[in-house]
């Protein structure tokens, strides 16, 4: 097993815009920069993206693990390999309205397009939290299946358990869209800095780019997304 420390990543404060803004043609005329006066303003100061940030494994680098680093040699010639690091920060206090989920996209295309370059492995794969529930299950007159708040006749059992809901976890591994999504829990509001790494495959030689997208979504009243792509995607190709 080999450690890595954690690179200091390039952050920027990323500017969401409401989706229904990106929808659609653009606009002609002396219209087509005339704000909208009911469109909603966009999603500030909420989500910080650090990096991307890639550097390229090579046997050396893994020479304390012999293991890895045949792994690696043996691989030469047919597969490169990536180490990306990236972060997502949100607001350290949550603000109103809450974010109820945050989803990082990264799309991996390369040339030559075969084999597809491909997110090998990814950290973190989940993370949850622990929440007690409760649930009764309740039969009425006739056998009826009651609700929770039925009261009249009912006959029932409630049991108690330990539910796990996912907080984080890793999406698309060993595809070429991989990706994070994040979900406010009862227990926890999405604050504070998440470190993401994924060891990205590409074909040996090829030259591959690293494209990303942040979702975030909140509740004005209803579900509202905003969206952030960033114009400049990461190249990752080998210095021989």
């Amino acid at each position: 097993m080999i450690e890595f420390d954690d690179p200091q990543l390039p952050e920027q404060d990323l500017v969401l815009l409401p989706d229904e803004a990106l929808r659609g043609d653009e606009p002609l005329g002396s219209d087509a920069t005339r704000p909208d006066p009911d469109a909603p303003p966009p999603l500030r100061g909420r989500v910080r993206l650090g990096g991307p940030l890639a550097e390229r494994l090579s046997p050396g680098q893994l020479a304390a693990d012999p293991a890895l680093a045949g792994y690696l040699t043996d691989q030469a010639g047919t597969y490169d390999y990536f180490l990306v690091h990236l972060s997502l920060t949100f607001a350290p206090t949550p603000q109103r309205p809450r974010l109820e989920f945050a989803h990082l996209a990264l799309d991996l295309s390369a040339k030559p397009e075969t084999p597809p370059p491909l997110a090998h492995s990814m950290d973190p794969m989940r993370l949850t939290d622990a929440v007690q529930v409760t649930r009764t299950r309740r039969l009425g007159p006739q056998l009826s299946l009651l609700g929770a708040d039925a009261s009249l006749g009912e006959a029932g059992r409630s049991q108690e358990f330990t539910s796990h809901q996912p907080f984080a976890q890793a999406l698309g591994l060993h595809e070429s869209t991989p990706g994070w999504e994040f979900r406010r829990t009862v227990a926890t509001e999405l604050t504070g800095c998440h470190r993401l790494r994924l060891v990205v495959r590409t074909a040996a030689g090829s030259v591959t780019d690293l494209a990303c997208t942040v979702t975030a979504g909140v509740k004005i009243p209803l579900l509202r997304r905003y969206t952030r792509t960033l114009p400049h995607p990461l190249r990752l190709e080998a210095t021989l």
